[in-house]
């Protein structure tokens, strides 16, 4: 069998193959000619047709039928007649029975041939698809994980069996996978699985594995129940280490603008492109006695009513242009007294050439003047 097949590719694979069927038709066809009628050299094109069946060439295997039609019928013509006797009823039919066979093996290998070609198309398309999906979890760092509720087992790929640190089982329990995770996290995954398993509810969170060495690597694990069988659970591990560390250098730079801020003898603010505050100094939160949390929402209420007018009207004339803010106004202390403010801002500015932020800050001018009082 295997030399069969090592036969088979080597014919596939000579150039020259469709024109030895040719010369085998032309052949055939000079021995037909050459023999009386009735002798039924009709059905040796047969085999011709099944031989450029196994090139895999539509049009091989059209040119070879016509020809062997076209042979039959020639042959009619150009072989001696049949022997004393034999009626030609009976040529005529071993003739038409020729075409007949030969158009049967036509159909049956040109249907076979392109259900190979549809089934080599798939093979090739599942390839470049799994190709394509190698790449990109290499590129992504991901890998797929299977959970069959029957047997309790999680089946890992190699991909994310790799991004589990010192795991090389592809095989575990559901204990045996929380296990590779941090144990403040272990019981969060747990029911996660759990509520995946019996409400179908899917999940998305975040846990740190357990590596070899410190700082621990973290793993995105997106999970959900199997549209087609309700038994699987499947999901995905993703490497979220640099998302993480990016969001850590984020929430530690935004500390140490924080603790920048509240070392500054002046107020400094932080302001979205709307002109909602989105952080003021603990300066202004000491001075005005309002929690954080209310002096962002609510930093007008302690504005100098006189001033309030006229302080709006020119914030909103700088968050239309871009103009830098300049002003000064009162701000009401912890004891009721108003103290003017040189209070400044200037926008910055998105790649895109769009108001991104306002930095401000607001300076006390010493000055403290009673409700009523203009300067």
């Amino acid at each position: 069998m295997q030399a069969m097949s090592h036969w088979i590719q080597h014919f596939r694979d000579n150039s020259n193959a469709a024109y030895l069927i040719y010369l085998l038709l032309l052949l055939i066809l000079i021995a037909d000619s050459q023999t009386q009628l009735g002798f039924a050299h009709g059905v040796l094109y047969a085999p011709l047709l099944l031989l450029a069946s196994l090139l895999n060439q539509p049009q091989v295997l059209n040119v070879s039928f016509v020809l062997a039609v076209a042979a039959v019928v020639l042959g009619y013509w150009l072989s001696p007649a049949a022997p004393a006797g034999f009626a030609s009823v009976y040529v005529l039919a071993n003739r038409a029975g020729a075409v007949i066979c030969l158009l049967l093996i036509y159909l049956q290998t040109r249907s076979a041939m392109q259900l190979q070609q549809r089934e080599s198309a798939t093979r090739d398309n599942l390839t470049q698809q799994q190709q394509q999906l190698e790449l990109a979890s290499q590129l992504a760092r991901f890998g797929c994980w299977y959970l069959d509720t029957h047997s309790k087992m999680i089946t890992l790929s190699p991909q994310a069996a790799k991004l589990l640190a010192g795991n090389t089982d592809t095989q575990l329990t559901v204990s045996q996978f929380c296990q590779l995770f941090h144990p403040d996290y272990r019981s969060a995954l747990q029911q996660a699985l759990t509520a995946c398993q019996e409400q179908y509810t899917a999940f998305d969170i975040e846990c740190p594995c357990l590596p070899n060495e410190s700082p621990p690597c973290w793993l995105r694990i997106i999970g959900h129940c199997c549209a087609d069988d309700n038994a699987l659970l499947q999901g995905v591990l993703q490497d979220s280490n640099a998302v993480h560390q990016s969001e850590m250098r984020l929430i530690q730079a935004q500390q140490r603008f924080q603790q920048w801020a509240d070392s500054m003898p002046i107020v400094v603010w932080t302001a979205a492109s709307d002109g909602q505050l989105t952080f003021v100094s603990q300066l202004m939160t000491t001075f005005s006695g309002m929690p954080t949390e209310e002096l962002l929402l609510n930093w007008l209420d302690i504005v100098h009513p006189e001033d309030r007018e006229r302080v709006m009207s020119h914030w909103q004339h700088c968050l239309r242009t871009g103009d830098p803010y300049n002003i000064e106004f009162r701000f009401r202390r912890l004891d009721g007294q108003y103290i003017w403010h040189l209070t400044r801002a200037v926008a910055v500015y998105d790649n895109y050439g769009q108001i991104e932020k306002w930095l401000g800050s607001a300076m006390a001018l010493g000055a403290a003047a009673k409700p009523g009082q203009g300067r």
